[in-house]
């Protein structure tokens, strides 16, 4: 179905009701409360909308292949903080380490985008799509 297009699936393992909330927490890598948080602020500020979108989203979208493992570089958020059960300063320390390499790649994409090569290949791409 579809699901296979977006990598979008409903992950009942972690789910609470049909598992559409920790998918899409899965899919955009953050933890599924927060996404049920909002689900629940869409029924009560969007009620029926909300409700429609989550039904065809727990009717349309496939359950998670078993054979798909978790992301490895994925870290929540109740495993970096003071809930993992380490000091604070280790958490902090691997907190830190944590925004260290998201910066690496920050500058790793503004050299990219900021390279005569991006922009080289931007204009080849302008030249394609005139056609």
């Amino acid at each position: 179905m579809a699901s296979t297009l977006i990598n979008l699936y409903r992950d009942k393992q972690n789910g609470k009701l049909g598992g559409v909330c920790a998918g899409i927490a899965r899919r955009l890598e953050v933890e599924p409360w927060l996404v049920r948080v909002l689900a629940i602020t869409g029924l009560l500020f969007a009620s029926f909308l909300t409700l429609v979108l989550y039904i065809a989203a727990w009717l349309l979208l496939d359950d998670l292949p078993r054979e798909q493992p978790e992301p490895a570089s994925r870290e929540h958020v109740k495993a970096a903080g003071w809930r993992s059960g380490l000091a604070p300063r280790e958490a902090l320390e691997r907190l830190e380490s944590r925004l260290e390499r998201l910066n690496g790649r920050v500058a790793a994409m503004e050299r990219l985008i900021t390279s005569g090569e991006f922009r080289l290949r931007r204009q080849f791409n302008d030249l394609r799509e005139d056609k």
